[in-house]
């Protein structure tokens, strides 16, 4: 009997506003990718729009793939500490439509931007707390579409949280089976550092970020291609008791940005090399194609 964990890797589709979804979707089943992360930005469609649910999961339906994870609204308006009340009200709303969304599409996990520190600074309460109520509403209609929110890990210091153990001790406290974590791995690589990273908040992983960097800047390299030590990371996955599945995070434009703004790799190269690394003798990972 194998011990190895079996665990799905979702490919983050090469993807800007000036994209055709159904086109990219066809090449990467051509490619022989199974699974996708779905984000705001489907090329020329919106997750955001009304409707356009029924035009994905036709592409879908069509290509084969399916769509396992969704990373969220990501302007500013929509990071998770928002301390107006009005402009709260509103990013919940929008985040509850996207999700319940992508839920229908498949998704099982749903990654969150928390936001940055007020310039005045303050009490760790007190700057949490427009957290906390933007969580309140968010959880229980997660909970309700079988979907869990996934907080993302930061990478600098402006943003919450300063420190993994302030993140885990955010969704540790709160303790809802809906609410965990999107490990980072490059944005730990920049900033806390991947095996205390890791440490801290492997109770709470329900998705990861998967790509690779300098160390110091988040450019979303395919891996190899930085200074990540993929062989020391990998063999940790399997231990993250509460992980849905994996999601590739290479090649994604910066926010508002274009694919020319990137690293260009054929998918099918790119998917290879995260199957050869996730798959490696000693991994303790069954990551199918």
């Amino acid at each position: 009997m194998s011990d190895l964990r079996t665990l799905e890797l979702a490919y983050l589709p090469p993807l800007d506003p000036s994209s055709d979804f159904e086109a990219v979707c066809r090449g990467l089943a051509e490619d022989g990718i199974s699974c996708i992360v779905l984000q705001e930005v489907c090329g020329t469609l919106s997750l955001a729009e009304p409707g356009v649910e029924k035009e994905i999961a036709r592409v879908l339906r069509e290509t084969g793939l399916r769509a396992i994870a969704c990373h969220g609204l990501e302007h500013a308006p929509y990071v998770l500490r928002q301390p107006d009340p009005d402009a709260r009200r509103r990013m919940v709303a929008a985040h509850i439509d996207v999700m319940r969304r992508a839920a229908d599409l498949g998704a099982t996990t749903y990654v969150l931007h928390l936001g940055d520190y007020p310039k005045e600074g303050g009490e760790r309460d007190v700057i949490w707390e427009p957290v906390t109520r933007a969580v309140d509403e968010l959880a229980p209609a997660a909970e309700a579409a079988g979907i869990k929110l996934a907080l993302e890990n930061s990478l600098r210091l402006t943003y919450l949280a300063r420190t993994v153990d302030e993140l885990a001790g955010f969704v540790g406290q709160y303790d809802h089976p809906a609410v965990g974590v999107c490990f980072d791995v490059a944005h730990a690589h920049i900033h806390d550092g991947v095996q205390v990273a890791l440490d801290a908040l492997r109770p709470y992983v329900v998705t990861m970020h998967l790509h690779d960097n300098d160390g110091r800047h988040d450019q979303h390299f395919i891996p190899g291609r930085g200074t990540l030590d993929w062989a020391a990371f990998v063999p940790q996955i399997a231990s993250c008791p509460r992980l849905l599945h994996l999601e590739t995070e290479a090649i994604k434009p910066p926010l508002g940005g274009t694919l020319a703004q990137t690293e260009q790799h054929p998918p099918g190269e790119v998917h290879a090399r995260y199957l050869g690394i996730l798959n490696a003798p000693g991994s303790g990972l069954r990551v199918p194609a």
